[in-house]
């Protein structure tokens, strides 16, 4: 199937069904058993249990539970990274109002889909500082991260001097609430999703 361009089109990835199938579908129910899926799956913790599943530097496989979309990038390591970079860029201003609502108000009526808030209204006091934040992402996909762990305490530490730590806190809420809804295949492939989870994962990390 992964031959077919009319398939690699339409694929989701696991993260991706687990959050928009149940409200659709209704009846769904976890079981115990499948928490440690269920987490590695989320981003939350490897199936061993001893690090984060969207942690640099990622798990082939999902450890073992998704298999990766070798068949994406014919072998190229780099493919992903700058897929996951072009996305980002491309429709940059309105990324990152979608990930100011993290620090933003929820809308009305709310919807069932727990990810979905399509009236909810975005900070625009963190939208220069989430902006900043995601080009020093999208430099760190594209040149590698040891480059600028130094940035990015530059960054934390106006951002403290000019906002407060509430406008630290907020920053980091938006730059989780974009990693938490990054879509397949609505934003991009799951390579690039993968990458691009990890990659807000490890900048949040040097914030805190």
């Amino acid at each position: 199937m992964e031959t077919l361009s009319s398939y690699t089109l339409t694929k989701s990835d696991y993260y991706t069904h687990s959050w928009d199938l149940p409200p659709q579908l209704g009846g769904c129910i976890s079981e115990k058993d499948g928490e440690p899926y269920e987490r590695a799956i989320n981003g939350e913790k490897s199936i061993d249990g001893l690090r984060g599943s969207w942690e640099l530097p990622l798990e082939r496989d999902l450890g073992g539970i998704e298999p990766d979309w070798d068949w994406v990038h014919g072998g190229d390591e780099h493919f992903a990274n700058r897929e996951a970079v072009e996305r980002l860029s491309f429709n940059s201003h309105n990324i990152v109002a979608f990930a100011a609502r993290g620090a933003g108000s929820k809308g009305m009526p709310g919807y069932m889909a727990p990810l979905s808030d399509p009236n909810a209204k975005p900070n625009d006091g963190v939208k220069g500082s989430v902006d900043a934040c995601l080009r020093i992402v999208s430099l760190a996909m594209l040149n590698g991260t040891e480059k600028y762990s130094d940035d990015i305490k530059i960054i934390v530490n106006v951002l403290k001097e000019e906002g407060g730590s509430e406008h630290v806190e907020n920053v980091i809420a938006s730059l989780a609430y974009l990693r938490d809804r990054v879509g397949v295949p609505r934003d991009m492939r799951l390579p690039a999703a993968r990458t691009l989870r990890a990659h807000l994962n490890w900048f949040i990390e040097k914030m805190l």
